[in-house]
């Protein structure tokens, strides 16, 4: 097996914040989800100007697939996206004020359902003040890669939600990942900075200065709204 292809299965089968999951196909957005129906986002408000004033995003529940972003950093890693994000990822908003939304993520199962086996992550409040532009992070997940303990750092999550609020468009999600938190499951291999620019990416610099850590950039991000339940505090049954 070839380190890129080592490095693509550890994200498939890490559980990683973004709501990696295992599997090595993409699963789309079903077309039903939990007996509710899934719609598509229409256009934003024109230049982003128009801000939604007669909808309560409160208790929204959205869904994106892999189709529904493009990966930019690593460049190497947008080809190999469907086999990393296999099904649904969720966004909820568990709140809306007037100037910010607390948002919840987690992933579906592969109907489009919430997964309750799945620990629900929060988002730090997002902005709201650029109404209908939302920003959210910087933040930092606790997670974990094939088992070990590992922290996604400087998350950020924007988007710009349509006048109707059934979806987002030109969204934006980014964060960076210590490749020495990565190593024990890549069976201690040394120099997965190597990896990542063999993917087109670049290693730079920690919070502790060494060069261990490296973007993940994603791009052109659309979510759909769909009508289903998602609790904040699941319970695994079986």
């Amino acid at each position: 097996m070839t380190p890129i292809r080592s490095f693509t299965l550890l994200l498939s089968l890490s559980g990683c914040a973004f709501g990696l999951e295992t599997g090595l196909s993409a699963t789309p957005i079903p077309a039903r989800a939990g007996g509710g129906v899934v719609h598509d986002g229409g256009a934003a408000a024109e230049d982003e100007g128009l801000p939604l004033t007669s909808v309560d995003l409160t208790g929204r529940l959205y869904a994106m697939s892999a189709e529904d972003m493009t990966v930019t950093e690593p460049p190497g890693l947008a080809g190999l996206w469907d086999k990393v994000l296999t099904t649904p990822l969720l966004v909820y908003v568990e709140k809306e004020t007037e100037d910010e939304l607390r948002l919840d993520t987690a992933l579906a199962n592969a109907d489009g359902t919430q997964n309750l086996c799945e620990k629900v992550r929060q988002f730090p409040d997002a902005s709201w003040q650029e109404n209908p532009v939302f920003a959210a992070g910087p933040g930092a997940f606790d997670t974990s890669f094939a088992g070990s303990a590992a922290t996604v750092r400087d998350v950020e999550l924007s988007g710009v939600i349509d006048e109707y609020g059934f979806g987002w468009r030109d969204g934006t999600l980014d964060a960076t990942l210590d490749t020495r938190e990565l190593k024990p499951a890549l069976g201690g291999l040394d120099d997965v900075c190597a990896l990542v620019s063999d993917l087109g990416g670049e290693c730079f610099a920690c919070t502790d200065g060494e060069i261990a850590c490296f973007t993940l950039s994603i791009e052109d991000v659309t979510a759909r709204f769909v009508d289903a339940e998602f609790d904040v505090t699941p319970e695994c049954e079986g």
